[in-house]
C-alpha cells in the first residue's frame, strides 16, 4: 500500500517546549505547518528527565510584581503566550518543581492553542533534493520547503576513554538505591546531573568520587545556569568537611574490570601530574548528551560543533551547510554554549520567538515588529528605559538577545529581542547608524568570589562599566563596527528610573545625535 504524502511549507520536528513555542507563533500568524512528534504526548522528555525528578529551572510564584514580563524573569518554565492561565505557577507553586507537572503543562499548551501535531510519527530519514523529504515509520511521509529541527539532545555523550563501556550512563542507570549501598561509586562529569546523582546517593554509598578533567564551575560565579547550581551542591560539604567523598580533577587513562569491581587509572591535573589507581564497585556516566544526526541523509546532514554535541548554526539559527534547515530548543545552545541560557526553556523560548520573526521576514516578506519614535535624545532615552525596566527577554538571554534602535532620518525604528550578531551581520546595512541594547553581567571571572566582591557605589555612574550585577549596556554602531559603549549602573532591585540612570543615558545619546548632525 502506497504511503500518503503530505506537504507543508514548514515542518517542526519535536513537540517539546521549543517545538510548541515555535508552533504557537506559526499558528498565531496562520502559517502552513505541522509538528511531528514520535511519542503520544507533548513534552514526553519530562516523563524521564531529570532522572531524580526535581527541575532546577526556578518557578518563583510570589514576586510582588504585576507586570507579566517582569514575572517571566523569575518563571523559567512557562512558554510565551497571551494566555495567563498557561503560566507554570498555575500548575505548581514550588520554587524547584517536580518534572511530572511539565508533561501536563505542555500537553495543555498544545491543546489550548490547537497546535497541529501528528503524534506517533517516528521520523526515520530526512533527505533534501528540491525540498525536504521526511520518511516516517507510519502510513504518512512528509515534504516541506523549510524544516525546523527541535528534537533536543537525545543521544548520550560518551567520552573516548578505554573501558568506558563499563560505566552506566545517566540516561539508563538504575535509580534503585539499594544497588549502591555500602559501595564505592565513581561519577564521571561535573555538571548538575552528576551532582544531582551524587546528592541522591549520599545516604547509601560508602565512598562517592566525582571526576572530570576540568575544575568545577559554580553558577553563582559564572552566571551560567548550566554550571553547578546551589540546589545540587550539598555534595560539596561532604567533600570539604571530610566525609569520605571527593571531587577529582583528573584524566582517566583506562577503566578495567577486575573481578566484581573496576580499577580506574587516573592522571591528576596537578602540578606533578600524579598518577593513581583507585577501585570502584559502580561507575556512572553523567557526561551529558548530544544531537542525533543519524536521521539525516548525506544530502542534508548538518555540520556539527562542539564535539558533535550540536548542529552548527548561523546567527539565524540556520544550518551552516543545509539551506532551509533551522533549529530550535536546547540545540540552539550552540550559539551561546556555556555562556547564556539557550539550553534551557527560559532562554530558548525567546530564541523561538526570534526565529519566528526571522522566518516570517525572510520567507513571507513580513516586516519585523517595529516601533517608530522621534529621533530625539528624550524619546529614545524614554523608550530604552521603558524596555529595560519591563523586559524579560534581554534579562534572561543577557548579552545574547538585544534590542536595536536604527536611525532613519528624523525617526528611529526600534525592534526588540533579536540575536545581537543577527542585528550587526544581517539586519543592518554597512552605512546605517544604530544603538544596540543588551543587559549583561560585569566581571565574569570564574575564579572570582562574587559573594565578596566590592560593588560600585550606586551614585558612581562614571564607573558604571565596573558594575558586577546584571545591568543595561547600550552600544552605538556604524555599520557592523561598534563605535562606543555605555553602561547604566547596576541597581539592587533592577529598577532604572532615577535621574542617576536617566540623565547619563540621555547625555550619551545626545552626544551621538550631535555628531551625526554635524
Amino acid at each position: 500500500m502506497e504511503k500518503q504524502k503530505v506537504h507543508k511549507r514548514y515542518i517542526i520536528i519535536g513537540a517539546g517546549p521549543a517545538g510548541l513555542q515555535l508552533g504557537y507563533y506559526f499558528k498565531k500568524s496562520n502559517e502552513d505547518f505541522v509538528i511531528l512528534e514520535k511519542n503520544d504526548v507533548a513534552g514526553s522528555y519530562f516523563k524521564d528527565y531529570p532522572r531524580h525528578r526535581t527541575l532546577i529551572s526556578i518557578n518563583k510564584v510570589y514576586t510582588g510584581l504585576t507586570e507579566p514580563n517582569l514575572n517571566l524573569r523569575f518563571d523559567w518554565n512557562s512558554l510565551l503566550s497571551d494566555d495567563e492561565d498557561l503560566l507554570y505557577k498555575n500548575y505548581d507553586k514550588t520554587y524547584f518543581p517536580n518534572a511530572d507537572g511539565m508533561v501536563k503543562y505542555l500537553s495543555d499548551f498544545a491543546a489550548k492553542f490547537e497546535l497541529p501535531i501528528d503524534y506517533g510519527t517516528d521520523v526515520q530519514k530526512i533527505t533534501n533534493l528540491d525540498k525536504f523529504f521526511i520518511e516516517t515509520g507510519g502510513d504518512v511521509d512528509y515534504t516541506c520547503d523549510y524544516l525546523v529541527v527541535a528534537s533536543g539532545w537525545v543521544k548520550p555523550h560518551i567520552p573516548n576513554v578505554p573501558g568506558i563501556e563499563h560505566g552506566d550512563h545517566y540516561m539508563t542507570m538504575s535509580l534503585d538505591k539499594s544497588e549502591y549501598e555500602n559501595k564505592r561509586v565513581l561519577i564521571l562529569g561535573k555538571g548538575n546531573s552528576a551532582f544531582e546523582t551524587a546528592d541522591d546517593l549520599i545516604d547509601v554509598t560508602a565512598v562517592t568520587h566525582i571526576s572530570s578533567p576540568n575544575s568545577l564551575n559554580l553558577a553563582w560565579n559564572t552566571h551560567y545556569v548550566g554550571h553547578l547550581r546551589a540546589v545540587n551542591n550539598n555534595f560539596l560539604d561532604t567533600y570539604h568537611l571530610k566525609s569520605q567523598n571527593a571531587i577529582l580533577d583528573a584524566d582517566i587513562k583506562e577503566i578495567r574490570k577486575e573481578g566484581d569491581a573496576y580499577a580506574v587509572d587516573f592522571i591528576y591535573n596537578n602540578q606533578a601530574g600524579e598518577e593513581e589507581t583507585l577501585n570502584y564497585d559502580k561507575i556512572l556516566l553523567c557526561t551529558g548528551f548530544k544531537f542525533d544526526n543519524t536521521i539525516f541523509d548525506e544530502s542534508c546532514k548538518p555540520e556539527s560543533a562542539f564535539n558533535e554535541k550540536f548542529p552548527n548554526q548561523t546567527c539565524e539559527f540556520e544550518s551552516t551547510n543545509v539551506e532551509g534547515m533551522y533549529f530550535a530548543g536546547t540545540i540552539t545552545h550552540m550559539r551561546d554554549f556555556k555562556k547564556q541560557a539557550s539550553g534551557f526553556i527560559h532562554g530558548f523560548r525567546y530564541n523561538a520567538a526570534s526565529l519566528a520573526k526571522i522566518l516570517m521576514n525572510k520567507y513571507e516578506g513580513r516586516d519585523f515588529p517595529t516601533d517608530i519614535i522621534d529621533w530625539t535624545a528624550e524619546a529614545l532615552t524614554e523608550k530604552i528605559l521603558d524596555r529595560i525596566n519591563i523586559n524579560s527577554s534581554l534579562w534572561n538571554q543577557y548579552g545574547y538577545l538585544a534590542d536595536v534602535a536604527i536611525i532613519k532620518n528624523d525617526k528611529v525604528a526600534y525592534i526588540d529581542s533579536l540575536p545581537k550578531d543577527f542585528i550587526t551581520d544581517k539586519l543592518t546595512s554597512d552605512s546605517e547608524e544604530y544603538f544596540v541594547v543588551t543587559m549583561e553581567f560585569g566581571n565574569k571571572n570564574e575564579t572570582t568570589d562574587h559573594m565578596s566582591q566590592t560593588r560600585v557605589h550606586r551614585d558612581d555612574f562614571e564607573n558604571a562599566d565596573k558594575s558586577v550585577f546584571i545591568h543595561p549596556v547600550i552600544r552605538f554602531y556604524v555599520g557592523n563596527k561598534m563605535e562606543q559603549e555605555f553602561h547604566i549602573i547596576e541597581d539592587l532591585e533592577a529598577v532604572w528610573k532615577e535621574p542617576i540612570h536617566i540623565e547619563p543615558l540621555k547625555k550619551f545619546i545626545s552626544s551621538k545625535k550631535s555628531v551625526l548632525e554635524m
